[in-house]
């Protein structure tokens, strides 16, 4: 009687196969050469960019790289300052935080672009704080599927999300199409703002806002063209009060030459008045990211074209309305360097009035520069470069903001580990440039 089952693979090989139990030593190496191996190879694919994509996939988070949008960072009440992304259906946006340092850096909220219905999706412009708990911002919405464009808040402690307004077009409760600035705080819990579109003719509207009880007030619509008296149109651009009543803004487009122009509305009576219509003869076209008073009567802005090409830098007397250039951009060289302004001046108290240009600049990557409000000289300070080897970004994007402790935080479009963009602050009496924040696929 056989004593227990001994069965050996090789008792049943074919003929000529010969066959071996493996020793559990072999096995033991094989075992730590093929762990060894494996984990060489994820190291590697981790150093190399891998655990961004981890992160992704753990987190459900998409991978498209969204850039800074075209808008400034703003102070939150928590103390953050906080911005937003750009988006569209294939690059979802988000808003996020970060200590004026840059450290604490936090993706806050994601947009969803397949929320149903299709509303808020695309972000634009800046946030402003409601100085309680809150942060108020837009979107600029997509007209031919409903969406207009909404307002809406963010709780800074929870980081909810709430649509308060959605506009309407050009018709129903809330006029208006396409709000593409941020809002402009008027005092006692009152902001205004724009309408690029919308109204009843579609060319764009003004609106006065109360977050306390969602109150949406149309202060005035822009007129069909021509018009004698408003030949202004699709205001985009962020409202500024000159303290005397009145509320400026630009528009891109409008105006004699239909190359934009500078507007005033009452605030009390809610008359618009074309004040400047850009020509060829003015020397600037397409004013843009809107206006800033010097205190002393005028107010500042840029235009993207015109001059020698590359853009000007102009002032419009309050009083008069006369329009006067005090720099023309020189591209990438000559004595203005830099080409195509896209954010509005800031004042840093100081008598100078900065700001940044896309493009021009030795490298063509955009330059920041500081201009004295009483002689007009210009004093170029930065040339990004596409290099990122002392600054990481470049072609700088949403409009300057004061960090509170002498320095003035900005982001640029591109540059940084992923080219997805940068946030940076430039110390105001140095001119050092440090950067805080580069961009990847999910934050930095």
């Amino acid at each position: 009687m056989t004593q227990g089952l001994n069965i050996c693979v090789a008792d049943h090989a074919p003929a000529g196969l010969n066959l071996h139990p493996m020793k559990p030593a072999l096995l033991k190496t094989l075992a730590i050469v093929l762990i060894g191996a494996l984990g060489f190879l994820l190291g590697w694919h981790l150093l190399h960019g891998g655990w961004e994509n981890l992160k992704e996939d753990w987190t459900g988070n998409y991978r498209p790289r969204p850039h800074p949008a075209q808008a400034p960072l703003a102070l939150g009440p928590d103390g953050y300052y906080w911005g937003v992304t750009d988006d569209s259906d294939e690059m979802p946006g988000y808003l996020y935080k970060m200590k004026a340092d840059g450290s604490g850096w936090k993706r806050v909220h994601t947009v969803r672009p397949d929320a149903f219905p299709p509303t808020g999706i695309n972000l634009g412009g800046g946030l402003v704080s409601d100085g309680v708990d809150s942060l108020l911002g837009i979107t600029y919405g997509k007209g031919e599927e409903g969406d207009y464009g909404t307002l809406y808040k963010i709780n800074a402690t929870t980081g909810v999300r709430t649509t308060l307004v959605q506009f309407t077009g050009k018709t129903g409760p809330y006029l208006g199409s396409r709000p593409c600035a941020s809002l402009a705080p008027a005092g006692s819990g009152v902001y205004w703002g724009s309408t690029a579109y919308g109204g009843t003719h579609g060319t764009g509207t003004l609106f006065k806002f109360h977050p306390a009880t969602d109150t949406l007030t149309t202060v005035a619509e822009f007129p069909a063209l021509p018009d004698s008296g408003v030949r202004s149109l699709a205001p985009d651009d962020a409202l500024v009060s000159d303290g005397h009543g009145y509320w400026w803004g630009t528009t891109s487009s409008g105006g004699a030459g239909h190359f934009g122009s500078v507007f005033k509305i009452d605030a009390t009576t809610g008359e618009l008045t074309t004040v400047v219509e850009f020509t060829r003869g003015t020397g600037g076209r397409g004013p843009t990211r809107g206006l800033v008073s010097d205190g002393a009567g005028f107010l500042w802005g840029m235009c993207a074209q015109g001059g020698q090409g590359h853009g000007i830098l102009f002032k419009v007397n309050a009083a008069t309305g006369a329009l006067t250039t005090v720099v023309e951009f020189t591209g990438q060289g000559g004595g203005n360097s830099g080409a195509v302004p896209l954010t509005a001046l800031v004042s840093d108290g100081h008598g100078f009035l900065w700001g940044c240009t896309r493009l021009g600049g030795s490298d063509d990557a955009g330059t920041l520069f500081k201009v004295d409000i009483l002689s007009g000289a210009l004093t170029t300070l930065i040339e990004f470069d596409r290099s990122g080897t002392t600054r990481k970004g470049y072609r700088p994007r949403g409009t300057l903001v004061s960090d509170g402790h002498g320095a003035f935080l900005g982001t640029t479009q591109l540059g940084g580990k992923k080219n997805a963009g940068t946030i940076f602050k430039i110390d105001i009496a140095t001119g050092v440039l440090t950067t805080l924040v580069e961009f990847g696929k999910v934050g930095p």
